[in-house]
């Protein structure tokens, strides 16, 4: 499984398709679909798909990536492992 932990408790209950107070049931159906995608993916450039604005967060270490839930939303998340793929503090907010 790709997402080896989350960053917090409320990021693991959208993903687990719980609600979560505050959060749009049409975002977090949405950002449930961009966690899938992690868990799913075997390699990064899996992660690339078109509207989701993959991208790796300049200045941050450990290196982390972001992706696109729709113009407020991300996701985050660390690699611990290129191949085949795993990542860690995965994490869905506002980082604006």
């Amino acid at each position: 499984m790709p997402i080896a932990t989350f960053a917090d408790n409320d990021t693991a209950r959208i993903f687990a398709g719980q609600r979560v107070r505050g959060v749009a049931e049409a975002v977090a159906k949405r950002a449930r679909r961009r966690l899938q995608q992690i868990d799913a993916a075997t390699r990064l450039d899996d992660l690339a798909s078109p509207g989701a604005d993959l991208k790796k967060l300049a200045g941050v270490r450990p290196a982390t990536w972001q992706m696109r839930v729709n113009d407020q939303y991300r996701v985050r998340f660390q690699i611990v492992r290129e191949t085949p793929l795993e990542v860690s503090l995965v994490w869905f907010g506002d980082p604006h």
